[in-house]
């Protein structure tokens, strides 16, 4: 081979290699594209999902918060409740002390209404009624 042929075969090899090369960079610049694009779709997910994630994190701390708050509002309420119990238990044994007050009046009442009955019950029959007669003069003429 002749030294033209080497260097027109070089100079042939070198054209097609370097627009070889010029496509491959064509390529990788549109994939570097492609993956930059996705890197930004990424990044804004990732972004998405943290603004998501603090929203859920103060919801959280809302809803703990509400929790502790029922939760006191419960014991209160079972306090209330066992106060209220008690006072239905005294209201009940109040009664049961009125009820038998009440009992013990009306037998003392009306033990007092038979000894008033026995105080102003007549006379025995030995003794004589005491009766009088009061006469008025019929009015003259004057």
């Amino acid at each position: 081979m002749s030294l033209g042929k080497k260097f027109l075969i070089i100079l042939v090899a070198g054209s097609l290699g370097i627009w070889g090369c010029a496509q491959n960079q064509s390529a990788n610049a549109e994939r570097l594209r492609a993956l930059e694009n996705k890197i930004a779709r990424l990044e804004e997910d990732f972004k998405a999902s943290v603004a998501v994630r603090e929203q859920l994190r103060k919801r959280l701390t809302a809803v703990e918060e509400e929790r502790t708050l029922l939760a006191q509002q419960v014991e209160q309420l079972q306090i209330v409740v066992k106060e209220r119990d008690d006072l239905k238990v005294q209201l009940t044994q109040r009664t049961n002390e009125r009820d038998t007050v009440q009992v013990q009046f009306d037998t003392l009442r009306k033990g007092l209404k038979t000894l008033l009955g026995q105080i102003e019950a007549p006379p025995s029959a030995h003794s004589q009624p005491i009766s009088s007669t009061l006469t008025v003069p019929a009015p003259g003429k004057s």
